[in-house]
């Protein structure tokens, strides 16, 4: 494999860029979009989240609390149908974490994906892979991305492109301080979906309409709270309705 792609560049957690990213692998942003949660309250959520990212810095107070906690975080079951795949490539967490929440999406708002793009294309040459086998497919993946102004680029550099957006420098050996991962509702359930960790850690049962209240409990009692010192988290919901 070319070793460009070996370790790919850090996206940037600005829904405006991301959400040019999404229409790329064919999610219709006239219907679904990464929104801002640009406060905790209650009363600023907004209902219908399909997902959600999270950006945390790669703090060793936080991945130490992980570390400590063991097997304990991952024993409550996780449904099969669920989907979830390892990251083997550096700085990747970003693409994977969108892959995530666009593949566990639930059938009514499976609509809002064209059938013909990428996404659909990755899951179901690899909906039947082991989540070793499908970090191994996403590094190489030779699966094209048709852009909405038409161009055809491979995965690697449609991410590539929306790194480097902001960059003055790009350097594909840049290592991030930030890691994504993804919190999806599937089968009545808050999941969170890490490529780095061992496997996806189902936290709790959950309505859909409290989902995004749950998230946010999650990352305050396991993240933010974990590293006072940290400022650098932002919480991003995957929301129909918005442009």
């Amino acid at each position: 494999m070319d070793q460009k792609f070996e370790n790919w560049l850090p996206l940037e957690s600005n829904t405006i860029l991301l959400n040019k990213y999404l229409a790329n692998l064919g999610v219709n942003t006239d219907f679904a979009n990464f929104v801002d949660i640009v406060s905790f309250e209650p009363e600023f959520l907004i209902p219908g989240s399909l997902g959600a990212l999270f950006v945390y810095p790669d703090s060793p107070a936080i991945n130490n609390y992980f570390f400590e906690q063991g097997d304990k975080m991952f024993e409550k079951p996780i449904p099969q149908s669920l989907y979830y795949m390892k990251q083997i490539a550096e700085n990747a967490c970003g693409t994977i974490a969108i892959l995530h929440i666009l593949a566990n999406i639930p059938k009514e708002y499976q609509f809002i994906i064209n059938e013909e793009s990428f996404c659909p294309q990755f899951i179901q040459n690899t909906i039947n892979m082991t989540p070793e086998e499908r970090a191994e497919y996403l590094k190489n993946c030779k699966l094209e991305v048709k852009k909405k102004d038409g161009q055809v680029k491979s995965l690697q550099d449609a991410h590539k492109e929306v790194a480097q957006e902001n960059l003055e420098d790009p350097n594909i050996e840049l290592k991030a301080g930030h890691h994504f991962i993804a919190f999806v509702w599937h089968n009545g359930s808050v999941i969170e979906l890490d490529g780095r960790k061992k496997a996806p850690i189902n936290y709790a049962d959950c309505q859909q309409e409290l989902f995004l209240e749950k998230v946010i409990e999650i990352c305050q009692k396991h993240y933010i709270e974990k590293d006072l010192k940290e400022i650098g988290f932002n919480l991003m919901a995957f929301q129909i309705g918005f442009e």
